[in-house]
Parts: C-alpha cells; sequence; structure tokens
C-alpha cells in the first residue's frame, strides 16, 4: 500500500457495496473479506421493510457465528457517537448507525433481538 490510508482495491470494495448487484467475494485470509460482508449485509439491511428479507449463507456455523456476533457488534458499536479510528471500521460504523435509525423508526429493535 501507498501513502494512501485506502486500500488498493478500495474501488472493489465500494462497488460491492452497490445493493442492486451482486458479487462474489475472494481473496486471501486477513484481506478484510468478512468486515465488507458485515458493511455488505448493513447496506441490505438499509433497503429492506423487514430485516428478515436479508439472508446471508456461509460455508460454516463457525462463519456463520463469526459473522452473526461482528454484526452485532457493528450495531453496538454505532450507538456511539465517536466512530472508529481505522478507516474500514468507521465506514462499518456509518453503515450501523443508518440501520439503527432505521431500527428505532420501524420498531425493529435488532440490538434487543438480533435472531
Amino acid at each position: 500500500m501507498t501513502g494512501s490510508l485506502e486500500p488498493p482495491d478500495a474501488r472493489q470494495r465500494d462497488e460491492a457495496l452497490d445493493a442492486t448487484r451482486s458479487f462474489i467475494v475472494q481473496a486471501p485470509a486477513g484481506s478484510g473479506k468478512t468486515e465488507l460482508l458485515i458493511q455488505r449485509y448493513l447496506r441490505l439491511l438499509a433497503c429492506v421493510q423487514e430485516p428478515e428479507e436479508v439472508l446471508a449463507v456461509t460455508f460454516t456455523r463457525k462463519a456463520a457465528g463469526e459473522m452473526r456476533s461482528r454484526i452485532i457488534s457493528a450495531l453496538n458499536d454505532a450507538a456511539s457517537p465517536d466512530p472508529p479510528s481505522e478507516p474500514h471500521l468507521r465506514r462499518s460504523w456509518g453503515l450501523a448507525r443508518d440501520i439503527l435509525a432505521d431500527d428505532a423508526r420501524r420498531s425493529w429493535q435488532l440490538p434487543r433481538h438480533p435472531a
């Protein structure tokens, strides 16, 4: 990575958040795939009337548990008025804050009932 704080694949990551398109994400371990998938999940939540309309499928129960845990953490972290200092977490924080606003408006109660 050069002097920029953005990863070299920033444009592709932005494109992956387009809720009108489908994507396949392939990258090596530690490259931020899970964070990108969490961001996409949060973006998709912003496009539906009910959270049950969004479905995420993983290959293992462990991966599903990790995704669920990190989405819940993103929602909990978004309750803070202060964004995280890391750019990739800041994006998740912003998306999660949008969901919390929807949650309040629609009475979803996602933080209390994430299932």
